[in-house]
């Protein structure tokens, strides 16, 4: 299965070595971008706040990206459920109401 970030014919997923690696090197990049930013205007606090969730909110969806692919390529996945499958009951047992 094919994982790709942003729309169906977007890229496709990193490798989570990859965006472990990306995530170290984004922090440190911007880190000190964000202390300079403080620094020189302390009232950007409340902005300066949610650009930082925002950064790390694109962050969290590249990995959850990465573990998605990275898990449905390795071999030992599991196997789809069949839809519409007859399920295993009782006939005898009583049935259960707005179930």
């Amino acid at each position: 299965m094919e994982i790709r970030t942003r729309s169906k014919t977007g890229p496709l997923a990193s490798s989570l070595a990859d965006v472990t690696a990306r995530f170290g090197q984004h922090v440190d990049t911007m880190k000190q971008q964000w202390l300079d930013q403080l620094a020189k205007d302390p009232a950007s606090f409340a902005r300066l706040e949610v650009e930082i969730h925002d950064h790390f909110r694109c962050l969290a969806d590249q990995m959850t990206a990465s573990l998605l692919a990275e898990a449905t390529t390795s071999g030992d996945r599991a196997e789809p459920g069949k839809k519409g499958g007859a399920a295993a009951t009782d006939p005898d047992a009583p049935r259960r109401r707005g179930g």
